[in-house]
């Protein structure tokens, strides 16, 4: 039997023009899983309002970010991230990488596997944390896409990994490369900034702020942080509905006058920098927190495709694949 993996990132433009990035957004925003407003109502607000306005904003911040080889930040540690799994696994498994929305589309990847002959498929979701705008959406897809096969493959989808030890290692070992001890961070806040979810999915029943939560909880303790040292908080708000609190806007503004005007925001979420950590959080976070008081800002890069990620990366999917194979 021929195995596969495939690692799945949410997705992004395929360049920083007001054209692709209304292309991206609007594959993404056209998700239920996204964005669960009756499709009436929605689609029209959409297409006749929210994508002309915030499409050209979008590509000015993407503009900002976007790295001189011409691709995105997400799409080229994605692409490290599965070169170093394939490098490292056995020659007999297949690896690859997709995106949910844009290129390469998750659709269009399983398709080639399934046509070049591959029976066992494992799809690894480049998510820490579970939620149902990003696991579910790509079970989703991953079905829809496999469901006019005659034949179909042996499905695994890799389980969420929070407080997977290996995952928490790289996390730590990230810190603690800020500087040669973390010692030296005991005079700064850290900030745990978290992608926001509309609290009616938790009042639904995902489990994501939960697993957030005990992320947090045990870095804390593994960095031997004070419980009046750190606090979590939620950031990337879209729309007028009540989103998960507090949020790390909110947190920015309000630290320095709590006295803590030297911060660390670190971003377990992410695996991968990307807008929301470059931009949001490196460039309007930094200038909030410093407007407001603070005196020194700290972004901690994201794990992308550093040595202890890329290692514990890979021993995530050998842990999926158990008994699949060598």
């Amino acid at each position: 039997m021929t195995t596969a993996v495939v690692l799945v990132q949410l997705g992004t433009p395929d360049e920083p023009t007001p054209s692709a990035v209304k292309r991206y957004l609007r594959q993404f925003l056209s998700d239920q899983r996204v964005v669960d407003l009756p499709r009436w109502l929605w689609q029209p607000l959409l297409h006749g309002l929210i994508l002309p306005l915030r499409s050209p904003r979008s590509a000015a911040l993407y503009h900002h970010i976007w790295r001189e080889d011409g691709l995105s930040p997400l799409y080229y540690y994605t692409r490290r991230q599965a070169e170093a799994v394939a490098h490292d696994l056995e020659p007999t498994v297949t690896v690859r990488y997709a995106m949910r929305y844009g290129q390469p589309a998750l659709s269009t990847v399983l398709d080639e596997l399934q046509d070049s002959g591959c029976d066992r498929l494992l799809i690894f979701p480049l998510f820490a944390h579970y939620s149902g705008a990003t696991h579910a959406s790509i079970v989703d897809n991953v079905y829809q896409t496999i469901s006019s096969r005659r034949a179909l493959p042996t499905l695994r989808f890799a389980a969420p990994f929070f407080e997977d030890p290996l995952y928490l290692r790289a996390l730590v070992q990230r810190v603690e490369a800020l500087a040669s001890s973390v010692r030296q961070l005991r005079d700064h806040f850290f900030l745990f900034s978290f992608h926001g979810l509309p609290q009616s999915h938790i009042d639904q029943g995902d489990p994501y702020q939960q697993q957030c939560q005990i992320t947090v909880t045990k870095l804390a303790t593994a960095l031997s942080l004070p419980t009046e040292q750190w606090a979590i908080a939620f950031q990337s708000r879209f729309g007028r509905q009540k989103w998960l609190q507090p949020a790390t806007d909110q947190q920015l503004k309000s630290l320095p006058q709590q006295g803590h005007k030297q911060v660390v925001v670190i971003c377990p979420g992410f695996v991968s920098d990307c807008l929301e950590t470059l931009e949001e959080l490196g460039q309007q976070g930094r200038q909030l927190f410093l407007d407001h008081g603070g005196t020194s800002f700290q972004l901690l890069p994201c794990l992308n495709d550093s040595g202890a990620w890329l290692e514990a990366l890979t021993g995530l999917v050998r842990q999926e694949l158990s008994g699949w194979g060598p």
